[in-house]
């Protein structure tokens, strides 16, 4: 019997192994900021349209909160570590793409609450390419194959959609369209630059 659909954590795994703008099974996902914001858009924009024969729920989704930088979610940062821990998910540096400042300020932010962070001695950060494991594939695939067709073209186009497009452009579309997400940023003008009124 197949495991149901019925968490955050199902999401994220699901985004990791959705084909995405080259249409490849498990196409990376560059950095955490990327995936926080990405995470946020889906759960805004696409959660109600996937989430019909599972069990997610906006209470058993992403927690987002304003901050410093946009939404972001600890939760995510968790979730990322939990599954690296376990073999399900792995990184590797992300050549010749420039991180944004507020990268490693998020990832700061994180690893000061995060007590296992520490432990591990994570604490440099890194732009890092995601993507799942062959151990995470396998299992992944597994919830994949539940999905409707329907639900695996939402996946492929919205992964797409968000991964092809630089950070500083995925920003400005969150900073513009959620104002209620940056009233805390401390980089919302230079973000929104001269589309500030």
């Amino acid at each position: 019997m197949a495991k149901p659909i019925d968490n955050r954590k199902d999401i994220l795994l699901l985004l990791l192994y959705s084909p995405g703008m080259c249409d490849e099974i498990n196409e990376p996902i560059s950095g955490r900021t990327r995936l926080t914001k990405l995470l946020f858009l889906f759960g805004r924009e696409a959660l109600d349209h996937f989430r019909s024969g599972t069990s997610i729920t906006h209470k058993n989704f992403y927690e987002f909160f304003p901050w410093d930088f946009g939404p972001f979610s600890k939760e995510v940062y968790d979730d990322l570590l939990f599954f690296s821990l376990r073999g399900f998910i792995e990184s590797d540096p992300a050549g010749g793409e420039d991180a944004l400042p507020e990268e490693a300020a998020e990832w700061e932010k994180w690893t000061e609450t995060n007590d296992l962070a520490s432990e591990e001695g994570e604490m440099e950060f890194q732009e890092e390419l995601f993507r799942l494991s062959e151990k995470g594939v396998t299992f992944t695939r597994q919830l994949y194959d539940q999905l409707t067709d329907s639900q695996k073209k939402l996946l492929r186009e919205f992964k797409a959609r968000t991964s092809k497009v630089n950070l500083r452009a995925l920003l400005q579309y969150v900073y513009t369209n959620y104002p209620d997400q940056v009233v805390k940023s401390k980089i919302r003008e230079s973000v929104l630059g001269h589309y500030m009124v």
